[in-house]
């Protein structure tokens, strides 16, 4: 803390005591210590099986630095059934640690500050279907040498113990039909991608929309869009009908608000002035307790529900658009555990089967890309970033 007088160095040392001691022990440990660091995991750790045929446990870390200096991560471990799972340290650390809601990857915390560590375990293929049923996460840290109230430090390692979600992931059917099918945001091993690092507040807790959703994108001949991608109808995407994923009753139906044209910033987007208007036009299903239905960015003028309706699986409830906080016409799908977009927490969801086709990486131009022949066909699997697959009812 700068400037800092002794007085103030006397209760930073109790705050320390009060905010910090045993707040990473399990309950029950023998001893208590101080930390500079605290730790929380919002939710469970969630699991999904993904399209390379191996189970994912995907989480976030939120790490507190309560100390008067920058703190230095050093590792994250992730055990359970009694071996370790999952360790990162150097540049894979750095890739998965980020500021909330701004900043590069990093693994320095400066003082009174807060980042997130995904945690993306990927089991064997010889663990089929299974998942531990509690891991065990723990951090190791460093601090400067020279920092002010170090002797009030105990310890330079927090861990927390969690229990896997017991449930599978829902199974649904999937929102769009044909082939070319790039899950161009979403889960599980890219800590980049905007869908698996986004982290917001809503109501005092953290809350994490978007882990599982996906946007789709058609990708036709190894493009994206055909002439300079310029226009809405430029898009393969553009246009598409949208199925229902799975039975039940439409809670929010918008179908009134205005498409923005492709390249159009988040920032200065001049159809959003507050968070219902992210998601455009858009459609919420209510499929089981706890259970909803997203599909988002919608075409405006195309939604053919409307709210209290009953639907069933297959059916056509809209088209594809881009409305909303978008930069190209696509579709943001998602189950979540409320019907607001942007305070309900993401859950995973598997499709009933597709075809995988490939894998995309990027192009010789920002409208092509390269897909690389992986053919097969899936069942009850989650198309993982950056698939491409064909889906059929």
């Amino acid at each position: 803390m700068r400037g800092l007088r002794v007085g103030g160095l006397v209760a930073a040392a109790l705050a320390f005591a009060l905010l910090c001691v045993g707040a990473a022990l399990p309950a029950g440990a023998a001893q208590t210590e101080t930390t500079a660091l605290q730790l929380q995991i919002p939710g469970a750790p969630q699991r999904v099986h993904g399209s390379d045929g191996r189970e994912h446990i995907d989480y976030d870390l939120v790490i507190t630095n309560e100390f008067s200096a920058a703190v230095e991560l050093t590792r994250v471990t992730v055990r359970g059934d009694g071996r370790e799972l999952l360790t990162l340290s150097g540049p894979e650390l750095t890739d998965a640690t980020h500021q909330t809601q701004a900043g590069e990857p990093t693994t320095t915390i400066p003082a009174s500050s807060v980042v997130a560590t995904l945690v993306d375990v990927v089991l064997p293929r010889s663990a089929g279907r299974t998942v531990p049923k509690r891991i065990h996460t723990r951090i190791d840290y460093a601090l400067p040498a020279e920092a002010p109230l170090i002797a009030a430090i105990d310890s330079t390692v927090v861990s927390r113990t969690s229990r896997v979600e017991r449930r599978r992931p829902i199974e649904v059917a999937a929102p769009l039909r044909g082939s070319g099918w790039l899950t161009g945001n979403g889960c599980c091993g890219d800590p980049s991608s905007p869908h698996r690092n986004l982290l917001l507040a809503a109501n005092g807790r953290y809350v994490t929309p978007e882990i599982f959703a996906i946007d789709f994108i058609r990708v036709v001949g190894g493009r994206l869009y055909e002439g300079d991608g310029t226009q809405n109808t430029d898009h393969f995407s553009y246009g598409t009908p949208i199925h229902a994923a799975a039975a039940g009753t439409v809670v929010t139906a918008v179908d009134d608000r205005p498409e923005v044209p492709p390249g159009q910033s988040a920032v200065g987007n001049p159809t959003v002035h507050k968070s219902a208007d992210f998601g455009g036009n858009h459609v919420v299903v209510r499929i089981a307790p706890g259970t909803y239905a997203a599909y988002v960015h919608m075409q405006t003028g195309s939604i053919r529900v409307k709210r209290g309706q009953r639907v069933r699986t297959g059916q056509v409830i809209g088209r594809l658009g881009n409305s909303g906080n978008t930069t190209a016409p696509h579709l943001h799908f998602g189950i979540q555990d409320g019907p607001s977009l942007s305070t309900s927490n993401s859950l995973p969801f598997e499709i009933d089967h597709f075809r995988l086709q490939g894998t995309a990486g990027p192009g010789p131009t920002p409208a092509e890309l390269t897909v690389t022949d992986t053919k097969r066909k899936e069942h009850r699997s989650y198309p993982l970033t950056p698939a491409v697959a064909s889906y059929w009812r």
